[in-house]
Parts: structure tokens; sequence; C-alpha cells
């Protein structure tokens, strides 16, 4: 068993930009202690709790290159599992950063210690608009995916509708409308031509077993395949 850096170093770039936009590129990926077992692997399909569809499975794929793919395991700081699950993403939506359900996807052999990508997801009271973003968002992809949805560099936001309330008082975030997925992607480990679309695919396909399980799919009404986007 392989032990995970306890902070993985981002650039300074990394965090700039996230600090726009996009918040996953500055992320802990072990507050609690977390291992990769070097092992098999196991299929697209299978990993993040079996949330990839067919297509973005296949997304996947592409932008690592491999077919084969391991997890985070291990715990967190309050002793849960760092593998991920769609019930423990919802049950902690409202709590602070470090206890978010995230998912952490490494390519099967890679020993650099960096995932491919981290996915997490949390409750927010509102989303940016493409007129906030437009004047400081550089090499982005907007798509009519949610509410908003927007690729960049280093990541992918998607948030959408789906109306939850703080399971208690002193929760890090009250009740509120939306919920956001948010994807960290390692700069220069994303492979294939359609790095953005694919980016969007795997993210939009976690945030509808989210939406699913958590009853708002109706509300979130996220699409089954992912439309053009819109270059800024």
């Amino acid at each position: 068993m392989r032990r995970v850096p306890v902070r993985i170093a981002r650039s300074a770039a990394v965090c700039m930009t996230a600090a726009v936009t996009f918040a996953a590129g500055c992320s802990n990926n072990s507050e609690g202690g977390g291992s990769k077992e070097p092992n098999a692997g196991v299929a697209a399909n299978k990993i993040c709790d079996g949330t990839l569809d067919t297509s973005a499975a296949a997304a996947l794929q592409r932008l690592s290159g491999t077919k084969q793919f391991d997890e985070l395991t291990g715990t967190n700081e309050a002793g849960e599992s760092n593998t991920f699950s769609v019930d423990r993403a919802i049950k902690h939506l409202h709590d602070s950063y470090s206890q978010r359900g995230t998912c952490w996807v490494y390519k099967t052999g890679d020993d650099s210690g960096r995932p491919l990508l981290e996915v997490r997801f949390s409750a927010t009271r509102s989303h940016p608009s493409s007129s906030e973003e437009e004047e400081s968002s550089t090499d982005t992809v907007e798509y009519p995916v949610g509410v908003f949805a927007r690729t960049s560099r280093y990541g992918a936001d998607l948030f959408f509708r789906c109306p939850t309330k703080a399971t208690t008082d002193d929760a890090h975030v009250g009740d509120t409308d939306y919920v956001k997925a948010e994807m960290y992607s390692a700069t220069g480990k994303m492979t294939g031509g359609s790095v953005s679309k694919d980016r969007m695919t795997v993210l939009n396909s976690m945030a509808r077993a989210v939406a699913d399980a958590g009853g708002c799919a109706s509300a979130a009404a996220l699409p089954m395949q992912i439309p053009a986007g819109k270059a800024h």
C-alpha cells in the first residue's frame, strides 16, 4: 500500500484561476489520510460509485488514455471512507469543504501521487451567470447545462437546481436552492481531442446520479448528452 502525500502542491496559477470560478483546483486530497492500493484497477463505469454512464465512461477513457482506474482509499478526518459514495455526497452537501463527498480518480499504474481528476459536491445558495464571468474568464467553454456550467484550463463547474435543507442548525451552509458539482483536472494529464466536452460529460453524469438519489432530478433537468459549448 502506497501512501498518498497529505498535501498535493498546486501551482499559484491554478489557485489564482480557481479563485475566479473554479475552487476545485486548490483542494487537498487527504485531509484525514488516504492511500491508493496498487492493483489491476477497475473499469471507468465502476469508478466513483458507478456514477459514470456509457458516454461518461468513454469520455474518461479518452481523457486518461487508459481503461483502468483506481480511487483513493483510507478514511478522512471524520473517520469516513475516502472512496466516493453518492449517499455520503448527499449527506455532506451542507458540511465544510473537507467533509464533502469527493471522488479522487487515478490512472492505474500512475505513481505520481496526483489524481487525474477530483470531483466533489456542495450545497449553494446562488450560482454565477454568463454576464458575471465573461469579463474575467479565459480559456473557458460554457455549456447550456443546469443553471450554469463551464470548463476552464484547470477544471469544471456545474450548478444545478436542487433544493436541500441543512441537516443541523450549525451546518456550514444553511438551506439552499442549488448544488454545485466541481471538478479539478490535472493540467497536462488530459488526452484526446475533446477535453472540455469530455470533462463536462463526466461531471454531468455524476451530477445526474446525485440529483436522482437526492430526489431533485426533475428540478435539475440535466441532459443525457452534453450539447455544444460556447468558447470564451
